[in-house]
């Protein structure tokens, strides 16, 4: 057994000790010190494998105690369910469970089916009387079209027989698509039912049928109508007597109790025998995706981005606009056709992101397949505008572990069934503040406003502002829609609650509405809530109505372009909410500022102002603003008018602060320039003809460093020609033929890495020509640019930064606390403050010394691990006294203490280059 092999098998036998409830209470986990003197080996030694273990998903890191500890990852899992991403780091495995959802177990598989409480309530209803039919099971055919989902449905049914004792433990769900033998009658036949040797040709031996096989439990007969007349016959006959024969017999029947679903996606009287269709007594029929409404289709999308999270084991953020594509398209596969493409939109974007780090999987619009786009296209602008009211946040979070989208991630009304001595009017403000807040904070679970909550908001709205002649607040409104849904919904009348102060006046106005809302809506509601209705809208009536506490311009050159620009997004808001201050490119920067602190001084002084901005002076007039404006004033450098709708809506309907605000733009600003360089880069790859490759042998390190220097030094110079292409694999001819597929039509100039692929007609250079000798040069050389082989402080910086690269990956082998790359730029700048010191840069071999020595030592100090000794000299050098003096650098950034042996040996690796 390899040392590695021997370390995980002590970490997943101390992990089998613990329970669940161990983990909720308990610090667990086994350390590296633990390791190491169990195996008798260096803690560096363990400490190597040990990051290798984590990095392949197998263990956890605890991070909770001085010293980190470590824990199953598969024993985790199987403890709590919950399925983790690799390199999962923690500081307690509690916090670790809390942080993500246990999904607990049901005993109605049907409830994790999306939509089983509205499109498929119907058919489950159907499904469970079947399955519970008094003295045995009903025989079920399932209709719809492909894809819908008949193959998982009739899975649940199978499920939910299991969990009610209609079928044993040990039955089965056997499976048999009847397309698969269509054109082959006798073998169908042979398959379904069994058949005896020599009973058709190529019937070699006897053999079982499925009929047989599924005896005590189901079989499930996908695509029925391919199913021949002589096969339907002889399957009614064993649906009237429970007996068959096989293929092949004459004289012996065999029994079987096996239950029948059936499921095709064509007309059953077009397809099948009349008296075969009568013997089914329950027919059932799965919905389209089509016919589901807005919610499910968002909450199936999110499930299956769940799907590819969990097999990735990357997190998924979706922008709003790509889930709109995705909830609005209607694929000609229904649901299979849908998995399909939201599993291309992830490979897509793998593809996107595959030069930076995957922390987290970001899914744009243009991610999605052309058919998606397309579709989106030919719908109406009511339509989109209709779906984008019901999708509030700006991206959904998909985790990859498993979890459910259901509609109880909306907020849910607060619930006022229970007594309580808290004032009627403070509990329902606390819940308007609720709703604003989440509205605002979009780490929030989705605010989503469904059809009848939207149909609620709009009546309410307009029948208060004509009978009460009040103006209610976006969060008011929904707040009160939920209040007067959950009503309907639960219809609790327990808590009959009289205020003191709601005058006979006010509760006429609320027995009025609720007469209105009764009408209109067809629901009741109890006579104890009169009181509490009449409480509310004496509440909306005593609190004046807000006004935005955010005062938004936007400020541009010309005699008309701000007017503009607001009149179109005043106009899509349907108010006037952005206030235009156009500047006439013949005025003078004080002529300007004047007009402007007048228009500004017209409006109330309530509240923040931000002014959007479009170019030069205007950009720096906050110092001055300030001396005549005494609100808040932000000034944020764009016109941009995506940018411009999504504040001003946010404000004016979402109650967005102006911090809020401000970190909105700066979220839309990086997609917004994303979304341009994607594009833009279409157009540049058109005439890109040249390209470099870097390859590594072994993960993707330097392969992956190699190119993005290169990319620096060529975008700094204006070079867009050239391409560069990073590959990584352990064989030189699977590198050879992934050149060969990437390099058509194109020039390649040369093959850069620690492997050659031996490809003759391409020039090779070894990384070890790159570090120690002209390796730069003769890239540079092939580059084409002359003006860049006189550069030297170019070269030089492109070889120091490999180095520093190569140094702190060979480094992270021997650390198991620190993260190399994290610590190196305060290593970094001590080493140039001792160069400083020495006036000159170190030469790369000692760099690279110095980089792993520092490394170890802070990890060693911070540990409380082995330290040299403090016997202070009396006779020091100038480079010695320099690093006593910089020590702090380490010691303030790490919290350790450098003693003067630690320094001496930094000392003598600096001299070693002397």
């Amino acid at each position: 057994m390899l040392r590695k092999e021997k370390i995980y098998q002590i970490i997943d036998d101390d992990s089998k000790q613990f329970t669940l409830e161990d983990l909720k209470q308990k610090d667990v986990g086994i350390t590296s010190y633990q390791i190491a003197d169990q195996l008798h080996i260096a803690r560096n030694n363990a400490s190597t494998d040990l990051n290798e273990l984590w990095e392949e998903g197998k263990i956890i890191k605890i991070t909770g105690k001085k010293k980190f500890a470590f824990f199953s990852q598969k024993i985790f899992s199987e403890l709590t369910g919950i399925c983790l991403q690799k390199k999962t780091v923690c500081p307690t495995l509690s916090k670790l469970m809390s942080d993500h959802s246990i999904i607990e177990t049901t005993q109605d598989p049907f409830s994790n089916l999306i939509g089983a409480d509205s499109s498929l309530k119907n058919s489950i209803i159907s499904a469970k009387a079947s399955i519970l039919y008094p003295g045995g099971t009903m025989h079920t055919l399932l209709l719809g079209d492909s894809g819908v989902g008949k193959s998982l449905f009739a899975k649940t049914m199978y499920q939910f027989g299991l969990n009610e004792h209609v079928f044993q433990e040990d039955s089965k769900f056997v499976v048999f698509n009847c397309a698969d033998y269509a054109n082959n009658s006798e073998l169908l036949l042979s398959q379904l039912f069994g058949s005896l040797k020599g009973s058709y040709t190529g019937a070699e031996q006897t053999r079982e049928g499925l009929i047989a096989h599924a005896n005590g439990g189901v079989l499930f007969l996908d695509e029925i109508h391919r199913l021949p007349p002589e096969g339907q016959e002889m399957l009614f006959y064993f649906i009237d007597t429970g007996k068959y024969r096989m293929l092949g017999e004459s004289g012996v029947e065999h029994r079987a109790n096996v239950s029948l679903i059936m499921a095709t996606t064509e007309n059953p009287d077009n397809h099948l025998l009349t008296t075969f269709l009568r013997r089914i007594p329950m027919i059932i029929r799965i919905p389209n995706l089509e016919e589901k409404s807005i919610e499910e289709k968002k909450n199936l999308v999110l499930h299956l981005y769940n799907l590819e999270a969990i097999a990735t084991h990357i997190p998924i953020m979706i922008d709003r606009d790509a889930l709109m594509a995705l909830v609005l398209y209607d694929p000609p596969g229904n649901i299979g056709q849908l998995k399909n493409d939201i599993r291309l939109s992830v490979a897509r974007s793998y593809l996107e992101q595959k030069q930076s780090t995957l922390e987290q999987l970001n899914v744009h619009d243009y991610s999605l397949s052309q058919l998606v786009q397309n579709s989106i296209e030919r719908l109406d602008s009511k339509t989109k505008e209709d779906y984008t009211k019901c999708l509030i946040k700006d991206a959904y979070y998909v985790p990859p572990y498993p979890c459910r989208f259901k509609d109880d991630e909306n907020i849910s009304p607060v619930d006022f069934s229970q007594p309580t001595h808290t004032d009627i009017k403070s509990q329902f403000e606390e819940y308007v503040q609720k709703i604003a807040a989440s509205l605002e904070d979009s780490t929030h679970p989705a605010f989503i406003l469904d059809d009848e909550i939207q149909d609620i908001m709009a009546f309410t709205h307009e029948w208060i502002l004509y009978h009460m002649n009040l103006l209610l607040e976006r969060s008011q409104n929904a707040a009160f829609a939920f209040y007067l849904k959950s009503i309907h919904e639960n219809n609790k009348n327990s808590f009959n609650f009289v205020t003191n102060d709601t005058s006979e006046e006010m509760i006429e106005v609320g027995r009025n509405l609720i007469k209105e809302i009764e009408t209109r809506f067809h629901f009741q509601i109890p006579d104890s809530q009169v009181h509490m209705i009449a409480s509310i809208l004496q509440t909306f009536k005593n609190n004046e109505p807000r006004t935005s506490k955010i005062h938004m311009f936007v400020l541009a050159h010309g005699d008309s372009l701000a007017t503009n620009i607001a009149g179109v997004v005043n106009n899509l808001l349907n108010g006037s909410f952005l206030i235009p201050f156009d500047m006439s490119l013949t005025k003078n920067v004080d002529e300007i500022l004047d007009d402007l602190i007048i228009t500004i001084q017209k409006e109330p002084d309530d509240g923040d102002i931000i002014l959007f901005v479009d170019m030069g002076s205007l950009t720096s007039i906050e110092d001055i603003l300030k001396q005549h404006i005494s609100q808040r004033i932000f000034v944020v450098p764009t016109i941009h008018t995506v940018i411009l709708l999504e504040s001003v809506r946010k404000v004016s309907y979402l109650n967005y602060t102006a911090e809020a605000v401000l970190n909105d733009v700066v979220r839309m600003t990086k997609k917004l320039d994303h979304a341009l360089e994607h594009h833009i880069k279409k157009y540049i790859k058109q005439y890109t003809e040249k390209v470099i490759y870097t390859i590594c042998h072994s993960g993707e390190g330097t392969a992956r460093y190699l190119e993005m220097y290169l990319k620096n030094i060529l975008e700094k110079n204006n070079i867009f020609n050239i391409d560069i292409i990073s590959l990584s694999n352990d064989s030189p001819k699977k590198i050879r033929k992934m050149i060969q597929n990437t390099s058509q039509r194109k020039e390649v100039l040369c093959i850069i890495g620690n492997i050659d692929p031996e490809i003759e007609e391409y020039p090779f250079i070894s990384l070890e020509d790159i570090l120690m000798r002209d390796g730069v040069t003769k890239v540079i050389r092939l580059l084409g640019d002359e003006h860049l082989l006189q550069d030297q402080k170019t070269i030089y910086s492109f070889k120091r930064d490999i180095f520093i690269d190569v140094s702190l990956e060979t480094v992270q082998k021997y650390l198991l606390y620190l993260d190399a790359k994290k610590i190196a730029p305060v290593i970094l700048d001590f080493i140039e403050k001792i160069e400083r010191v020495l006036q000159k840069n170190c030469d790369n071999n000692i760099l690279i010394k110095l980089i792993i020595h520092i490394c170890c030592m802070v990890e060693r100090l911070m540990f409380g691990e082995y330290s040299a000794p403090d016997d202070i000299e009396t006779n020091t050098s100038d480079l010695l006294n320099a690093i006593i003096k910089n020590k702090a650098i380490l010691e303030n950034a790490f919290h350790i203490q450098i003693t003067f042996g630690e320094c001496k040996f930094i000392s003598e690796i600096f001299q070693n280059e002397q």
